[in-house]
């Protein structure tokens, strides 16, 4: 049976905990528990989970870290956690020394899909803040939308010493079938060695009644410029049932990469993320 890390998924509890970007994703705006995801992975065999922030407001990063080690405690699934901070901020090392000292954050998310300016990650703050994350031997979650990837690059490039995960394919924009300039920026970010990328979050960016045959073209770019060897599945639940059901997002992954060896596919789903993100199984 296929072993799953699962590398990118979230909890939240807007009981306890503020998220200011549900005020526009009213159908996201409840709770999401550990039963909850359970219920959705059924009976495929997801080993661990990686926590991604779920972008709360500033003043509850380290509250939700404290929140999710509770539940890793109890529940057991969550291996690791990517937690939030706002990097690009001065004194931001006070908010890394509390997350640092929770031994499940093995990095940290800073996103920019809900940010206008389109240069925010090569801005020298957010770039000194993510030089950080050296000290800390943190990673970083690097969550670009396609017109956002120059930008990644640069902080990329500028960041050298810092493994990088890329969130979410770098945000093609698949319903448009735009498919350049995105495949030459992902092909340029693929070519250093510190960064891997997700394979995950797709299926919120293709049309309404998506089907594999049009993810494929995408999917398969990013196993030509990255290899299996750098490249980790991630449901991106439950954002991504906006689109898809867990299976059915899984399902169609599988169809694109059947010719997938079975040690491809190992790394593919289970190890690289279990080297990555450091997880104890």
């Amino acid at each position: 049976m296929l072993r799953i890390i699962d590398t990118h998924q979230h909890l939240w509890d807007t009981s306890n905990l503020e998220y200011p970007w549900l005020d526009g994703f009213d159908l996201l705006r409840q709770q999401y528990t550990p039963q909850d995801y359970r219920d959705a992975i059924c009976d495929i065999n997801v080993v661990k989970s990686v926590h991604v922030e779920g972008d709360p407001a500033e003043t509850h990063v380290v509250q939700e870290v404290e929140w999710l080690t509770q539940i890793a405690e109890t529940d057991g699934m969550i291996g690791a956690i990517a937690a939030a901070a706002p990097l690009e901020k001065p004194n931001v090392d006070v908010i890394l020394d509390q997350l640092a000292a929770f031994d499940l954050v093995v990095g940290i998310r800073r996103m920019a899909w809900h940010i206008s300016d389109n240069n925010f990650y090569a801005s020298r703050e957010l770039i000194n803040g993510v030089k950080l994350l050296e000290k800390y031997n943190l990673s970083f979650e690097l969550c670009a939308k396609h017109d956002q990837l120059p930008a990644a690059i640069e902080l990329v490039k500028a960041t050298p010493n810092i493994i990088h995960a890329v969130n979410h394919c770098g945000g093609p924009n698949i319903k448009d079938r735009e498919f350049e300039p995105w495949a030459s920026h992902m092909r340029t970010i693929a070519g250093f060695d510190n960064v891997h990328c997700k394979v995950s979050g797709i299926v919120t960016l293709a049309s309404e009644n998506w089907t594999s045959e049009e993810l494929k073209p995408y999917i398969r770019h990013l196993v030509d410029v990255f290899g299996f060897e750098r490249l980790m599945f991630g449901s991106d639940w439950p954002v991504c049932t906006l689109a898809a059901e867990y299976h059915e997002w899984l399902s169609a992954l599988l169809t694109v990469v059947d010719d997938a060896s079975d040690s491809e596919k190992d790394q593919f789903f289970y190890q690289n993320a279990l080297e990555f993100y450091k997880i104890s199984v």
